[in-house]
């Protein structure tokens, strides 16, 4: 439903401008053109850590586009850019999409940017700032979804999922040396879309780890010198 709102918000936001409304504010004004925009806003950062994905130097980051326009009945592209004002990521960090396309029959798509890691994310973020702009067969949509941001580094850091309640529930407290471990032993970065018996799991799995290596003799410990078993709070 949230979906099936959103699309009818930008369908009445193109169309308004074709009344002139908005053409002001440099967005465009509906007729016979095509238009595509990125479905999450521009202010919309999406951030990405090698440090999640140990041995990958490489990452593919998607972005779903959608379009309002009549329905096509052929594959249509349109044409993405690098905007450089916002771009701090070195040049040879990435690649976009060469043929960014929208299928036929479809009003969404999907278009991708490739990311390397380099030397400089082990120290900082840096962005790569992808824009939709005129050229092929769609025109940008609405200025506030023709630009998405990613942020990429080599450093690790406190995924939003790892909260308050997740906390006292699963892992205890946060820190860098516990994330960086509980991907090692699980190979999984992101709990964000996992229900609590997935998460569960996981925490379990970790948990198992940790215990393997200390009665081996290689306790894992945390950077003040506990063991890191110590601050997890669920039974396993």
């Amino acid at each position: 439903i949230i979906a099936i709102m959103k699309k009818l918000i930008y369908l009445l936001a193109v169309a308004a401008l074709g009344a002139g409304a908005c053409s002001e504010q440099g967005l465009p004004t509906y007729g016979g053109d095509r238009y595509v925009y990125f479905v999450q806003k521009s202010d919309e950062i999406v951030r990405f850590s090698f440090k999640t994905t140990p041995g990958k130097d490489e990452r593919t980051i998607r972005l779903a586009v959608e379009t309002v326009s009549r329905t096509p009945d052929e594959t249509l592209g349109y044409k993405l850019e690098i905007d450089p004002e916002k771009t701090t990521a070195p040049a040879g960090s990435y690649d976009l999409d060469p043929n960014p396309v929208i299928p036929a029959g479809s009003f969404s798509g999907e278009t991708y940017v490739r990311v390397r890691k380099t030397d400089i994310m082990d120290e900082k973020e840096v962005d790569i700032a992808v824009r939709i702009v005129e050229g092929g067969a769609y025109r940008p949509g609405p200025t506030s979804n023709s630009l998405r941001i990613i942020r990429v580094s080599n450093i690790i850091s406190q995924p939003d999922w790892w909260n308050d309640d997740f906390a006292a529930a699963f892992l205890g407290d946060y820190s860098d040396e516990k994330y960086e471990e509980f991907i090692k032993a699980t190979g999984v970065s992101d709990l964000s879309d996992m229900d609590n018996s997935e998460i569960s799991a996981l925490c379990r799995q970790f948990v198992y780890y940790l215990r393997e290596l200390r009665d081996n003799g290689n306790e894992v410990l945390e950077k003040d010198g506990r063991p890191m078993l110590d601050g997890i709070n669920i039974n396993a």
